[in-house]
């Protein structure tokens, strides 16, 4: 057996044993206890739009099991039985190892879990700085640094699990820990004959490590940087955007969720305009608060939300912009121009 193994004591006693101790013991496993403890392909993202999307194929996430009957929020407990073990989702397998066993009914199991996994988190014991281990009684804080690309996912604490519930099977809810935001960007249409061609569009200034708390997230930290949605780079991309006056949309990114209120977080984009008839190229640069391209929605992202910036672009008018943010089901719409 890998992780627990509960033994029957059978007396056996023989007539060719009786003038020595009279009785042998001998220990047999308990098949009835060695359950292995399963990640089933039910674990869903929570608030995934209108649906309950599976969690995404080829990753792994890192889980923490807690043994004992788990009440509040804080629990008393520490993740002793599971701490930081990477289950690896392939298909409609979840695999892990070594296997760990479902302890006797009496004693539950509590599960928390993050993904991506990382096998050296920066975990804090809840609302403080101080170094989270297995020992701490507490579902940790933990520290992330966002790439612009990758979701973070943080699940709901599974309390009191025995063997019996769900037939072993633990389902781990997760939630979207980040901000999504989609840009478009279009031509406007007006009867002059020019062509935009689109050359950079990035959010500067922006936060990108900060630590996820029960609360939400805090303790911004690192420096500020850039976050490039598009940029005319032939390492990059192979096909420059001609705009037209249907919407084109760029790859989406998700940020790490923060205020945009400081002087440095600001919407760049850079274009260039050409007339029919005319071989000069004007090459113009335009950079808005994003403060004010998000104002109409606090000016700030927000975990588990999802925003959709339009772009407007005509030869000589401001950008406009709209903005849209989706709270999984309810979608808002404004305008702004900057």
């Amino acid at each position: 057996m890998l992780n627990r193994v509960t033994f029957i004591l059978a007396a056996v006693c023989t007539l060719a044993l009786s003038t020595l101790a009279g009785c042998v013991k001998t220990y047999d496993p308990a098949p009835e206890l060695d359950d292995p403890i399963r990640f089933g392909a039910g674990s869903l993202l929570l608030n995934d739009d209108a649906t309950k999307a599976a969690y995404p194929d080829n990753t792994s996430f890192g889980v923490f099991a807690y043994k004992g009957n788990m009440n509040g929020p804080n629990n008393n407990l520490a993740p002793g039985f599971m701490y930081n073990v990477e289950v690896t989702h392939t298909g409609a397998s979840y695999t892990y190892s070594p296997t760990r066993f479902w302890p006797d009914v009496s004693d539950p199991l509590s599960f928390w879990a993050y993904s991506p996994y990382s096998a050296s988190p920066v975990l804090y014991k809840a609302g403080t700085t101080t170094e989270f281990t297995s020992a701490t009684k507490t579902i940790p804080d933990i520290q992330y640094t966002a790439d612009g690309h990758t979701d973070f996912l943080v699940s709901d604490v599974v309390k009191n699990q025995t063997k019996n519930s769900n037939s072993g099977l633990v389902v781990m809810p997760f939630n979207h820990a980040l901000s999504m935001v989609d840009v478009s960007v279009v031509k406007v249409d007006t009867a002059s004959k020019y062509t935009v061609k689109l050359k950079a569009v990035r959010f500067d200034g922006i936060y990108f490590t900060a630590i996820h708390r029960s609360s939400g997230w805090s303790d911004w930290s690192g420096a500020r940087g850039n976050l490039v949605l598009y940029a005319d780079d032939p390492a990059v991309n192979t096909d420059d955007i001609t705009l037209t006056t249907t919407a084109q949309s760029l790859p989406p990114v998700i940020p790490l969720p923060q205020e945009l209120t400081n002087a440095a977080a600001r919407l760049h984009v850079e274009f260039t305009v050409s007339y029919a008839g005319i071989l000069h190229e004007r090459t113009t640069a335009r950079e808005v608060l994003l403060s004010n391209v998000f104002e109409n929605v606090g000016s700030h992202w927000e975990k588990n939300k999802h925003y959709t910036l339009e772009l407007r672009i005509s030869p000589d008018d401001p950008i406009e912009f709209t903005v849209r943010w989706s709270d999984w089901g309810d979608v808002f719409n404004y305008s702004i121009t900057g």
